[in-house]
């Protein structure tokens, strides 16, 4: 897992990472460059609030570090693993097995209950979990 060093001496691991993140959407004149070469590391175990005003890029940061989006150049990682080298179906694993998404938008399951929304993908995996 990557390490990054703190000024007290003690090693903090990197949940996830982006390097040089650009994200560009649309060509030629109505190209928007929503991400322009942010380098950003989230420690693991630690809360990260992002802010700032609509349209500054966070959700497509927060997408494109959680590999839901992909960057039009520089890396991505989760843990040590860059996501630009991933297959979709290597890619929809590491998402399943790693990463857990609140989305802005209400995206359940509305015949299920919350514990059976939040466990939904461990049954899917076919693996178990604590409701």
């Amino acid at each position: 897992m990557t390490a990054t060093a703190t000024t007290a001496g003690s090693v903090t691991r990197t949940a996830a990472r982006v390097v040089d993140a650009v994200k560009v959407y649309g060509t030629g004149g109505t190209a928007v460059r929503a991400l322009d070469g942010v380098t950003v590391t989230f420690p693991a175990g630690r809360f990260t609030a992002i802010m700032g005003p609509s349209g500054s890029g966070k959700s497509t940061l927060m997408h494109c570090a959680a590999g839901l989006d992909t960057l039009t150049s520089g890396s991505a990682y989760i843990g040590d693993t860059d996501l630009g080298g991933l297959d979709d179906r290597r890619l929809t694993l590491l998402r399943r097995d790693r990463v857990g998404f609140v989305f802005q938008a209400f995206n359940l399951v509305p015949t299920l209950t919350v514990a059976e929304n939040i466990t939904l993908p461990l049954d899917l995996a076919g693996g178990g979990g604590d409701p």
